[in-house]
């Protein structure tokens, strides 16, 4: 006789098992199963007698559900049983394992399985996914090295290249093994990426294969491999090809000069940075951080600075204000006192420097560039910006302020700011006038690039009360959630109008989903409601998305449980499992 039908009613247990008896009664899955069974048991009983323990469970009282489950686990176990076999022939081996160091984790089903989808499969939405993952620090689960090493082949190149720089280097040399089972030097993808990740994680161990990929590599390979020469004894041979006509191999050679604090290595970046290769040779220079190359960096800044009011041609200027641009990025940010006193010393001369003007790069570029070394810089320097933030445009403000919220007492910072967002604007023109500009410079400086999916771990800066009622005032939903605060009925009562109104025309979640973060953020009483109609809208579509949705159900109230619940036959199997699990770590939080 088949037995397909009780291997159903075994996972379906079995799930409910972990989920917890309670949530049996009523169980949709439970009771799909009902019909083969009824008819499975016309001809053999035990059938039956599984159908009738199902019912016990689904229908029967609340107060024998776990009574009615492990009766239910216990029959199917036992019939499962004398249909299978166990044992496996041949000889006892020793399993292969690594120890990673480190403290482990145990990641939730709810977060593992979409996480090991976006890892093994394709589509959009997977690289916010792995990224908040990696904020939650999942990656220390042991089920999930070996998805993240196969990452390194992931056709996403942006997956891929966060894996090689975040991800994988937490496990240190516990992988080395398996990154050279995998490395083939032959290869194209992943394989330059295993390389360098070998070499980052033991350059002694891994030099032998770096002079060999030099040799027998593939050209991705092989350019991988000149990026990971340090030792002097590399020299000239770096030297060499950073005259290469490839572009890829000169920059990879500029990356590995950048580390050698050698004579001859100065002089090719100062050569290097006045040719047709000075962006990338100045992009090195970052990433070594020789005190040397800072030296000569502040010296061709000052020379560029000086040489622009002195050109002309409009082309060329702006190819100059490119190259000081570029410079200054380059630039230690913090604690070099030679730099502190460049940046301010340009900070000073912005008038002059502004008026030069370039075909696509002009001085105010440049100057643009200095305002935001400034505000990168020390407290002192973010102090300079912050209080000179009345001689700005709106780009310029947006970086004063946020160098204020650095270095600014709350009290302070509003006082400051908030005139930016309660001056009048001018509704007749056509475009944005300045004040408007600078009004969402300011709303944005202090929104900032935070991601609202990660408000659960972020170190909030703390903001004077008064910029919530601004916030209510101005209708900024992004404000509010910078801002915001529990039991605030204004908020309360503007975030429930904008919902409703939104709702009622939005095609999808997204016009939608700041608003209810900022709900459930700040325990709006209808935020389950809002929750639930915002899932409905992508329930089906994006197992991606709806995966942030169900993050936030352990932020709600447990009174918000039966309504949680209620929503489950609304939603696909696999869908419906992660909600479960959800509910049940709501549930369990204390």
């Amino acid at each position: 006789m088949s037995i397909a039908v009780l291997n159903q009613v075994y996972d379906e247990a079995s799930r409910l098992a972990v989920a917890g008896s309670v949530v049996a009664q009523g169980d949709f899955r439970l009771k799909k199963l009902l019909a083969p069974l009824d008819t499975a048991g016309a001809k053999a009983p035990v059938f039956a007698k599984v159908a009738d323990c199902v019912r016990a469970v689904v229908e029967g009282p609340e107060n024998k559900s776990a009574e009615s489950l492990l009766e239910l686990t216990s029959i199917v176990s036992a019939v499962l049983y004398t249909q299978g076999e166990t044992g496996l022939a041949g000889t006892l081996e020793r399993i292969e394992t690594t120890d990673l160091g480190g403290a482990m984790v145990q990641t939730s089903a709810r977060l593992l399985k979409p996480l090991l989808e976006a890892l093994t499969s394709t589509g959009s939405g997977r690289i916010e996914l792995v990224k908040d993952a990696f904020e939650r620090g999942a990656f220390r689960d042991l089920r999930l090295v070996r998805a993240a090493l196969a990452g390194l082949d992931d056709p996403y190149s942006e997956i891929a290249e966060f894996l090689m720089k975040n991800v994988l280097p937490t496990y240190g040399q516990s992988i080395l093994q398996e990154l050279r089972n995998s490395y083939d030097p032959k290869g194209t993808k992943g394989h330059p990426r295993r390389l360098k990740l070998m070499h980052n994680a033991d350059p002694v161990g891994a030099r032998e294969l770096v002079v060999q990929a030099l040799d027998v590599g593939s050209k991705e390979v092989r350019v991988a491999a000149i990026s990971c020469l340090r030792a002097k004894e590399d020299l000239s041979f770096l030297i060499e090809q950073a005259s290469a006509k490839a572009q890829d191999v000169r920059e990879a050679a500029y990356q590995s000069l950048s580390t050698l604090d050698e004579p001859e290595a100065v002089a090719l970046f100062a050569k290097a940075i006045t040719g047709k290769d000075h962006l990338h040779a100045i992009q090195s220079i970052v990433q070594g951080k020789s005190e040397k190359l800072a030296t000569l960096l502040i010296a061709e800044v000052r020379s560029g600075i000086a040489e622009l009011p002195t050109l002309k041609d409009k082309k060329i200027i702006s190819e100059r204000a490119t190259r000081v641009t570029y410079l200054l990025r380059a630039l230690p940010d913090k604690d070099h006192a030679a730099t502190d006193s460049l940046v301010l010393e340009l900070f000073k001369n912005r008038a002059e420097i502004a008026k030069v003007k370039g075909e696509n790069y002009s001085g105010s570029d440049v100057v643009e560039e200095v305002i935001r070394s400034l505000s990168n810089g020390s407290k002192s320097l973010q102090l300079v910006i912050a209080h000179a933030h009345a001689e700005f445009d709106a780009d310029g403000l947006n970086t004063s302020v946020g160098a204020a919220t650095q270095c600014l007492s709350p009290t302070d910072m509003y006082d400051q700011f908030a005139p930016y967002l309660t001056a009048k604007t001018d509704a007749k023109k056509k475009g944005k006038d300045g004040t408007t500009a600078k009004r969402e410079a300011v709303i944005h400086a202090i929104c900032g690039y935070r991601n609202y999916w990660y408000w659960r771990n972020e170190n909030r800066t703390e903001f004077d009360p008064r910029w919530l009622d601004l916030a209510v005032k101005i209708q900024s939903v992004s404000l509010i959630h910078t801002v915001g605060r529990a039991n605030h009925p204004a908020t309360e009562a503007f975030l429930r109008a904008e919902f409703d109104a939104k709702i009622k025309t939005a095609k999808d979640h997204n016009p939608l989903q700041e608003i209810v973060f900022a709900m459930v953020r700040f325990q709006h009483p209808y935020a389950t409601d809002a929750l639930l109609a915002a899932v409905g809208k992508i329930s089906g579509k994006n197992r991606y998305e709806l995966y942030y949705y169900m993050r936030l159900i352990s932020e709600m109230p447990k009174s918000a449980i039966p309504q949680l619940e209620a929503f489950v036959p609304t939603l696909k199997d696999g869908e419906a499992d992660r909600w479960l699990e959800a509910i049940q770590e709501l549930r369990d939080k204390k």
